[in-house]
């Protein structure tokens, strides 16, 4: 058994080798805990994207970067022992991720425009039936109307899967024809603009600004084929922040947002207006030093008279401790309220604590480590709470190509029946980045890049 899975690891390694080769694309990325193994809440991932007070609306990249184009790839391989994380029996298969990307930058006189495209392809050995996609594309623009005032508008379109087992997810024992025969797909579109007062000239920025989002389930009866728990939504949200900066490397900031929350079905809806107020710090003691915490409350209000409303503490964190040039520590942690992710529940609230450990061994040796706790809390009676931990090793071959090994677990414990389960994995993983070949750019430049944007790594 154990020389049968070497083989079929070693066999997909070749392959995935080939394919970074040919493929000539690359980026590895210094992630934060919460995009770490499990995939975490919609609310909760979005959380962790940027902690300043303007949104960045997924982008996940800064618009600071030079003028280029940025074309990356990876390709992993899993070796998973129980693949759909069910509770009555592990399923043993092996997983290969394939994610292209390309982002491009530029400016426009004295405007900035940033445009990515994201893709997330899986295959399965045995289980074919669980293979997925995803395309993403986001776009933003940085408008410099004055001396004073800037405009930002985003906007992002796409088609994407949820991952089994993660935050929000239903049980899976069995296939049911029309419920759970494949992963749950659903279609998204966003739009959002942000009106900024004072970012160039003043220790006081305020941002007024506005998003929509609408999601649409297309399979497994979460859609529109079911009018009665059906999970497409609108989402509306208006936010005002205000940020005023108290010294050189401190800033205290304060965010109110309204949002309307707006069901597609026509029995036992789920029609909210929810109201949250954050009060936060960002601030730089020293060079070892950074980070961010914030803390308020959020209020949700059912149309529906018959549920029960919520009101609760809400809190983020995202800390970095750099132990040394070669040694970095990250802290998240939040508590947010999400969207159901199942039939019966009307929200729950999760709590997410993680920290990871990046450390360079060596000029083209790095090891990582992580570990996540995340309590979901149902207004029925169910809970879920899960460790997920994990460790990897990766050579930098060429400055454009790195190579690792990891090594995961999660463990998810439920008082509902059905949707615990426990999933150990191996995986190789194969990242590619040509930035630094392109249109002979030298390696000065590409190395100052990675100094000046970890996220990058």
């Amino acid at each position: 058994m154990l020389m049968n899975r070497v083989k079929r690891v070693s066999l997909y390694l070749r392959i995935a080798v080939s394919m970074a080769i040919a493929s000539s694309w690359g980026g590895a990325s210094f992630a934060q805990v919460s995009s770490l193994g499990l995939p975490p809440a919609a609310g909760t991932g979005g959380s962790f994207v940027d902690a300043s007070i303007v949104r960045d609306s997924e982008i996940n990249q800064s618009l600071d970067l030079l003028n280029d184009f940025y074309p990356a790839i990876e390709v992993t391989i899993y070796d998973h022992d129980n693949v759909r994380r069910r509770s009555d029996v592990d399923e043993q298969d092996l997983k290969i991720s394939v994610q292209p990307s390309l982002a491009y930058r530029s400016n426009l006189g004295r405007h900035k425009f940033y445009l990515a495209y994201k893709g997330t392809f899986t295959f399965h050995d045995d289980l074919t039936e669980e293979d997925a996609q995803a395309n993403d594309v986001n776009a933003q623009l940085a408008l410099d109307l004055s001396h004073r005032w800037d405009l930002h508008l985003s906007a992002g379109v796409g088609e994407s899967y949820e991952e089994r087992g993660t935050s929000g997810s239903r049980g899976f024992n069995q296939l049911v024809p029309g419920l759970d025969d494949t992963v749950d797909d659903v279609n998204y579109a966003r739009l959002s603009a942000d009106l900024i007062y004072g970012r160039k000239v003043s220790p006081l920025v305020g941002v007024l600004g506005f998003e929509k989002r609408t999601s649409d389930y297309q399979n497994n009866f979460q859609g529109s084929e079911n009018p009665s728990g059906g999970r497409n939504r609108d989402v509306d949200t208006l936010h005002l922040d205000l940020s005023y900066q108290i010294a050189n490397r401190t800033s205290i900031f304060g965010r109110i947002d309204h949002s309307e929350i707006d069901y597609d079905r026509s029995i036992n809806s789920l029609d909210s207006n929810q109201e949250a107020y954050l009060l936060g710090l960002r601030w730089k003691p020293s060079n070892a030093l950074s980070g961010t915490v914030g803390i308020g409350r959020t209020e949700k209000d059912f149309d529906d008279s018959v549920r029960a409303d919520y009101q609760g503490s809400s809190y983020y964190a995202n800390l970095v401790y750099n132990i040394s040039p070669f040694s970095h520590l990250n802290l998240n942690a939040s508590r947010f309220i999400e969207e159901p992710g199942d039939e019966f529940s009307d929200y729950y609230e999760s709590d997410l604590l993680g920290v990871s450990w990046n450390h360079s061994l060596s000029y083209r040796l790095d090891f990582s480590a992580f570990v996540k706790w995340v309590d979901d809390d149902y207004n029925t009676d169910r809970e879920d709470e899960f460790v997920d931990f994990g460790l990897g090793l990766d050579y930098i071959w060429r400055p454009w190509l790195s190579a690792g090994l990891y090594y995961g677990e999660i463990d998810r414990t439920s008082s509902l029946p059905g949707v615990d389960y426990e999933d150990k994995y191996f995986g190789i993983r194969l990242r590619s980045d040509l930035r630094s070949l392109l249109k002979g750019r030298g390696s000065r430049d590409y190395q100052r890049l990675d100094r000046e944007i970890p996220e990058y790594r």
